[in-house]
């Protein structure tokens, strides 16, 4: 229905609503070229993508400046996620992250912004969940933000747009029509007086040492245009930071475990494995190069100078068939039908890791320490998912910091895309 991946975009013809918004644009289009811009958080989780569009934040050996875009206001459910993002103060200012079900909060109790940010819940699209979809309570929490963008637009100071992130299953959940959630945002949005399109993109491509897939929309008020997803290669290529594509190196996991400072917070931190996950995590075994390698990577050795197995992981199929369970042994002896998938991954020091899941747990993510047998410490997948050293995960139970990591965007990947944004409106 919408072709969000060309230049070609369907565009809407304007209705009755959407003239009327239509007025309201013109009628506070401005120089936007100094301002700063008010942003309410909506499904903040721990506060991954508020930092990246906050900037002001420091990552491996790079300053992430200030960006010009304020949250004043943030909301999520999870006493977790609250904990969390109301313990780092020093990078979220004056306002604390409200735990309510958004359901429970008034939209005119919601202050003026420009922006409207949210990340709706994953688990009914995730690749990893039930994949209810919109069925799901949680999969038409966007509703909430559709409401909100109906009742703002109604204020004497009207929001330029917004930007919704959500996992890559979103794109194949269907409503009852079989209209796709992504391209049913894009309808009601564009309803509403928006120029709304999407994006699947690798974190991996924009400084994040990750390969984590997120579907980007952003919706943005007409007279501006749709966004140019263009402009995130482009802040790349201006900031000159890695990238898979062309300059990988520092988004290799040896260059991300090489150098954590002695005194960073909770660097020691892990969530032990059960007694079956850990006696798989044993008989899988290390990968071949470990400690010495780790030391090359802080000297930048080129990567073909280090080892010939240097990107060389491992998985349950490492394991002598002699000890695996009844059934992996079933998988391994029919790896056609079960089309062999890469349980227990293990990354190697030259790789870039996979997705950190919130559920943390080897059977469906790469959490394994490439040569430690044991999880990621809380500070080393804070890491891979790009937060500072020096932003605290405090919790109730451990489980609960591995969750709210790995729900959030990663801050970096958040930045790019606020650059970006910024850039768009420069432009238009």
């Amino acid at each position: 229905m919408y072709n969000t991946f060309e230049n070609d975009i369907l565009e809407i013809p304007m209705n009755e609503e959407s003239l009327h918004v239509s007025l309201y644009s013109k009628k506070y289009k401005s120089d936007h070229s100094k301002k700063i811009f008010k942003v309410v958080s909506l499904f903040s989780g721990c506060g991954g993508l508020d930092l990246g569009f906050s900037g002001g934040f420091n990552f491996k050996n790079r300053h992430f400046e200030k960006n010009r875009f304020n949250v004043k206001f943030a909301n999520d459910i999870d006493p977790a996620a609250e904990l969390v993002y109301n313990a780092n103060t020093i990078f979220f200012g004056d306002h604390q992250l409200i735990k309510d079900d958004v359901k429970n909060i008034s939209n005119s109790d919601i202050p003026d912004f420009d922006f409207l940010i949210a990340g709706f819940p994953c688990q009914p699209f995730s690749n990893a969940g039930l994949r209810k979809g919109i069925n799901d309570e949680r999969g038409n929490l966007f509703e909430e933000c559709e409401n909100l963008l109906k009742h703002a637009l109604t204020r004497e100071n009207p929001p330029i747009g917004f930007i919704f992130e959500n996992v890559k299953g979103i794109m194949s959940s269907k409503m009852e029509d079989g209209t796709s959630i992504p391209d049913e945002i894009v309808r009601r949005t564009e309803k509403l007086g928006f120029k709304t399109n999407y994006k699947l993109l690798k974190t991996c491509d924009y400084g994040v040492p990750s390969n984590r897939q997120r579907l980007i929309i952003v919706g943005i008020r007409e007279d501006l245009g749709y966004f140019d997803y263009n402009l995130l290669n482009d802040v790349v290529k201006l900031y000159d930071l890695p990238n898979e594509k062309e300059k990988p190196y520092e988004l290799y996991l040896g260059s991300i475990l090489c150098d954590i400072p002695e005194d960073a917070p909770q660097k020691n931190d892990y969530w032990k494995y059960s007694p079956g996950g850990q006696y798989m995590v044993d008989k899988i075994a290390p990968c071949l190069d470990g400690k010495e390698a780790l030391i090359k990577f802080k000297k930048n050795v080129p990567l073909q100078d280090i080892s010939n197995t240097i990107s060389k992981g491992k998985s349950w199929k490492s394991m002598d068939p002699a000890d695996m369970s009844e059934r992996f042994l079933k998988i391994w002896n029919n790896p056609k039908k079960y089309h062999a998938p890469n349980f227990y991954r293990r990354f190697a020091l030259g790789e870039i890791n996979g997705t950190i899941t919130a559920s943390a747990q080897p059977e469906n993510c790469g959490i394994t320490h490439p040569f430690e047998d044991r999880r990621f410490t809380i500070r080393e997948i804070a890491r891979i998912q790009s937060f500072p050293d020096d932003f605290v995960f405090p919790f109730k139970t451990i489980a609960h910091a591995y969750k709210v990591i790995g729900n959030a965007v990663p801050p970096v990947f958040g930045w790019v895309i606020a650059k970006a944004l910024s850039k768009h409106i420069e432009n238009a």
